[in-house]
């Protein structure tokens, strides 16, 4: 989103506000099984992955480099809440009304009404075609 905008003042929020529009589309479940070890080595991966795809928009797009990580960083921002759940496999008290993260994890779960395995294609799909208007933008 901040490679297409260009703009700081506008990209940065949009950038934000990406991550729960992409939640409304059906996307992968990302549960995995394996226990702590197991989520652990894939969101690496993952983290690993996504920082390379982000390193090398960044160098490719006619667009701030640091506008484009910064972007990326707030596009993947919101799914913090759940880094405890994914470190210790506790889902840290979620349904305490008082607590910090069931507040933010309550509005966030209602949006992510379809996280099933064939969601995956959903992402594969918006991931290309998400590219190819970034290209298209700055080409």
């Amino acid at each position: 989103m901040a490679a297409a905008l260009n703009k700081p003042a506008l990209a940065l929020p949009a950038a934000l506000l990406s991550h729960f529009a992409a939640d409304v589309v059906p996307h992968w479940d990302y549960k995995i099984p394996g226990g702590v070890r197991g989520r652990l080595k894939v969101m690496s991966v993952d983290l690993i992955l996504s920082l390379v795809l982000l390193t090398i928009l960044a160098a490719t797009v006619d667009a701030q480099p640091w506008l484009v990580a910064a972007g990326g960083l707030l596009g993947i921002a919101p799914d913090t809440m759940w880094l405890p759940f994914f470190l210790t496999g506790n889902p840290s008290k979620t349904h305490n009304r008082r607590n910090l993260l069931h507040l933010m994890r309550r509005p966030h779960s209602w949006i992510q009404w379809s996280e099933t395995r064939e969601g995956l294609y959903v992402e594969a799909a918006w991931f290309v075609l998400v590219l190819i208007l970034i290209y298209q933008i700055h080409h």
